[in-house]
């Protein structure tokens, strides 16, 4: 939330979060000062509730923000609901896709260390390679939206106002570290992580709550012509004990009724969970 946020009286404030983490956040990462400590434990005193997509996440996430002795819901995301309804047709069409085309959806996360985009792929020889059409979601910390990623048959999906419903049209999803491996994975979709910095982003930059090469339920690649190859040739059932391991694991909750029963918990409650 932004600082100058009050919360009003008789307000109350759920915290719905942005995904379940892999990279670790907040007072779990490396180097964290005093005074970036204060700033999280503020910002955690804020909310009356956190919601998780599950366990596991709930875990993580109460710890990396001392978020202690007060109430977290274990729902599964609201804003996910839509990926076991929608079948991607309206947004193909917004789009300019053709309905047979298969479609790559490109989303990296950031790094803390380069203002730039991510740019571990070409998205025009991608799309070229695969017979692809590739939609490159940046971050919104290193990519200005329509102006990084240009190219035939590449869309610069960066200012897409819903994420939920890009993975709905993507027929398979390319990330590294990004949380959104944990959404897409409701939809039984493959992935593939394009991680060529691995070393470096897992032991100096951030550091992992699990072992990604260990879990992944799809390839792992370091190049570009790996991922191509990858794409092309690795048959995505051979990940199929990973995946439905992945899926138990991390958004067993995840089952497209999340924000009926999180509105039925704060009527239920009449917000008196503090």
């Amino acid at each position: 939330m932004r600082r100058r946020f009050v919360r009003r009286r008789g307000q109350t404030v759920l915290q719905t979060w942005h995904g379940t983490p892999l990279k670790r956040l907040a007072l779990h990462r490396p180097g964290f000062d005093a005074r970036r400590a204060v700033a999280v434990v503020r910002e955690a005193r804020r909310w009356d509730v956190l919601l998780a997509q599950g366990p596991y996440a709930a875990r993580v996430l109460t710890k990396a923000y001392a978020f202690l002795r007060r109430p977290v819901w274990i729902e599964g995301y609201p804003r996910n609901d839509v990926l076991h309804t929608d079948d991607g047709a309206r947004t193909r069409r917004a789009l300019g896709i053709g309905a047979e085309e298969r479609v790559l959806l490109y989303a990296p996360t950031w790094r803390d260390d380069r203002e730039a985009i991510v740019d571990f792929v070409d998205p025009t020889t991608l799309a070229r390679e695969t017979d692809s059409v590739v939609l490159v979601r940046g971050h919104s910390r290193t990519l200005l939206p329509g102006e990084d990623a240009r190219g035939p048959r590449v869309i610069d999906v960066t200012g897409y106002p819903d994420t939920a419903r890009l993975l709905a049209v993507a027929d398979a999803l390319i990330t590294d570290y990004s949380s959104v491996m944990f959404d897409v994975s409701i939809t039984g979709k493959p992935m593939y992580f394009l991680v060529p910095d691995l070393e470096h982003y897992r032991g100096a930059m951030r550091g992992f709550y699990f072992d990604l090469l260990d879990a992944a339920p799809g390839p792992v690649v370091r190049t570009q012509a790996e991922l191509s190859r990858a794409i092309e040739e690795v048959d995505p059932s051979i990940f199929r004990e990973r995946y439905e391991r992945w899926q138990r694991i991390f958004n067993a909750r995840d089952d497209g009724r999340a924000a009926e029963r999180v509105v039925a918990r704060i009527l239920d409650r009449g917000f008196v969970d503090r």
